[in-house]
């Protein structure tokens, strides 16, 4: 019974770390794209603004806003072709053409600047994950493009 016990908790860390590692090399993938997009254009792309500067949403509102967020920049990245490819090794739970979502199937969201609620980026823009508790407004387990060492290609 405490081996059974043990190879359950196991499991559940390696399942954890493989979900976390899986998310932030998506996030890497998109802070290169967008990087090379700014090179391109000279400037970020518009995007449905996630969350207002003056006005924090509840977390149960903020799931379609974050949509909204997501179709745009990769409609946009899509668009200039910097996603041909790029997730061509990724399950359709996770870019399906039209999305990208992180390993607990939330929407990723890029942030055109810093915000205090929910990051903080020197550069200005990123993009981020809700993490494994999906709610984006908890800052303690979600994932940022930022934190990633980011290659250039």
């Amino acid at each position: 019974m405490i081996v059974v016990g043990l190879m359950v908790s196991l499991s559940r860390h390696v399942r954890a770390a493989s979900a976390d590692v899986l998310t932030k090399e998506v996030l890497r993938r998109l802070d290169v794209a967008m990087a090379a997009y700014v090179r391109q254009n000279g400037t970020i792309p518009v995007v449905p603004a996630f969350i207002g500067d003056q006005q924090i949403l509840p977390e149960i509102q903020l799931r379609r806003p974050a949509e909204r967020n997501d179709e745009a920049f990769v409609r946009a990245l899509k668009s200039a072709g910097l996603l041909t490819g790029q997730f061509d090794d990724l399950s359709i739970a996770y870019y399906d053409e039209a999305r990208v979502r992180d390993a607990w199937g939330s929407p990723i969201v890029f942030m055109s600047h810093m915000h205090p609620a929910i990051g903080m980026n020197p550069k200005g823009w990123f993009f981020f994950s809700g993490g494994p508790d999906r709610q984006y407004l908890t800052r303690d387990d979600n994932l940022y493009s930022y934190d990633q060492p980011v290659v250039q290609p």
